[in-house]
């Protein structure tokens, strides 16, 4: 058993061991690093002790071992009693991070977090519950459970505000909005976004907290059609996470976006700068050509390479949901344009030849014909019985415009008339023309007696 007094040294010998590749002798001293007791006024003790728990966890993370992970965790807790806060949160956080690296379940990472909140209440260690409550809510969120995330994330963020903890409201409120966002509640979305860049501008945001908030932003203004300034946060974030180096795999996914965004711009120009930049050509992949090829297909208008693409690659973007859902907005609004063009030479045409041409169902071509004739992106009408198409003249909107100004003209024009015909039915019933009635009698009186004396 180690004593604190040679804690440094054991510590050095066993990262020599493992740097030269003697894993399993390099675990056995660090796992006797981590069983000695420290004091808390032991700062070389503490620090081995600190390096050796992230080694070791890092061990059994590459060896996909998440329950001795989990021994790990819970045969430490006596050591959170001397260090700082803050650093109990990063052991935890690290710690849990390797778990789901790991490969545990869902259920397991949900179940030895319940016991670690439930050991947090029973010490009294506030902070380190509402940390525990956070990755609660984020596994729960991670699971599709969003309603139970939702109430862990209410009950955290009430006694957050009450201890004025805008560190935690940060995560939280960024948590928040990927929830809402995930049930299509993007207002709820943007507001829990703002709340969480209105806390981090009153403290010191950490680079990682920063790039996490510049990459939801610019989902959600992906999500609003503006793209440029899409562009501009997943830009942001994309360099946040490429500099912070260990994480490789949230920079992979803001620099998809990015691309894009880049796509739907419809500038290839800018999109090959873009790929051809020094930080972006270190994340090679299948999803990485298969985005190239789909901005070809989207630039050529070419329907049947872009679903070719998403078939062949559906492998390498399938763990991405936002990725996909653009994807497939992209794709239905390629079928559109291809459908216009089709049908573009014809007044009449069938259905079904339609559908021949596009490789598509007959019942998918009739959905996406309604659908364009309800938008106002084609004059026509679907004739069931015949199963055909027939397209009008598509309307000059300018002759509307002529149209609508004409009526509206001619309507003033009759009101001006019946205005001036009430006004003078007022005026005789108030007894206006009375004189000139007696004037044209006695006009008709001289006429007739001088035709008598004529």
């Amino acid at each position: 058993m180690l004593d604190a007094s040679n804690l440094e040294a054991a510590w050095e010998q066993a990262d020599e061991l493992y740097q030269n590749g003697n894993r399993s002798e390099a675990q056995e001293i660090l796992q006797q690093i981590v069983d000695a007791t420290v004091e808390a006024e032991s700062h070389e003790g503490i620090r081995s002790k600190e390096q050796a728990i992230y080694r070791l966890g890092e061990i059994h993370c590459a060896l996909k071992q998440p329950h001795q992970l989990v021994q790990l965790l819970r045969s430490i807790r006596s050591f959170f009693g001397v260090l700082p806060k803050a650093k109990t949160t990063k052991i935890v956080r690290r710690l849990f991070d390797n778990i789901l690296s790991a490969g545990a379940t869902p259920e397991e990472q949900k179940s030895i977090c319940e016991e670690m909140i439930a050991w947090a209440k029973e010490e009294k260690r506030t902070f380190l519950r509402h940390r525990l409550e956070h990755r609660l809510a984020q596994i729960n969120f991670d699971k599709g459970d969003c309603l139970d995330s939702l109430a862990t994330i209410a009950a955290i963020l009430k006694e957050a505000r009450r201890l004025d903890d805008k560190s935690l409201l940060v995560d939280v409120h960024l948590l928040e909005s990927r929830v809402y966002y995930t049930i299509k509640n993007l207002s709820k979305a943007r507001a829990a976004l703002v709340a969480a860049r209105t806390n981090a501008n009153a403290i010191y945001c950490p680079p990682l907290a920063q790039a996490e908030i510049d990459m939801q932003s610019g989902i959600l203004h992906a999500e609003e059609k503006d793209y440029k300034t899409a562009f501009s946060y997943l830009y942001e974030a994309f360099e946040g996470f490429h500099q912070l180096g260990d994480h490789a795999k949230h920079a992979r996914r803001a620099l998809r976006y990015m691309i894009l965004e880049k796509i739907l711009c419809e500038v290839p120009d800018e999109l090959k700068t873009v790929l051809q930049t020094k930080s972006v050509l270190d994340y090679r992949g299948g999803d990485m050509d298969a985005l190239r090829g789909v901005a070809v297909a989207f630039q050529e208008k070419d329907t049947h390479t872009f679903n070719g693409l998403l078939a062949k690659h559906r492998a390498d973007l399938q763990d991405d949901a936002v990725l996909l859902s653009h994807l497939e907005e992209m794709k239905d609004t390629l079928t559109e344009k291809h459908l216009l063009r089709v049908i573009e030479p014809y007044n009449r045409v069938q259905i079904a030849f339609i559908a021949n041409i596009l490789k598509l169902s007959n019942e998918l071509v009739e959905s996406k014909v309604s659908q364009l004739i309800l938008d106002k992106k084609l004059y026509g009408i679907v004739d069931q019985q015949s199963s055909c198409l027939i397209i009008f003249d598509a309307v000059d909107a300018n002759a509307d415009k002529d149209a609508h100004a004409v009526l509206f003209r001619e309507s003033l024009e009759t009101v001006e008339s019946l205005d001036k015909l009430v006004t003078t039915l007022f005026e005789k019933i108030a007894g206006k023309f009375d004189n000139l009635v007696d004037e044209e009698a006695a006009k008709d009186g001289k006429k007739k007696s001088t035709a008598v004396k004529a």
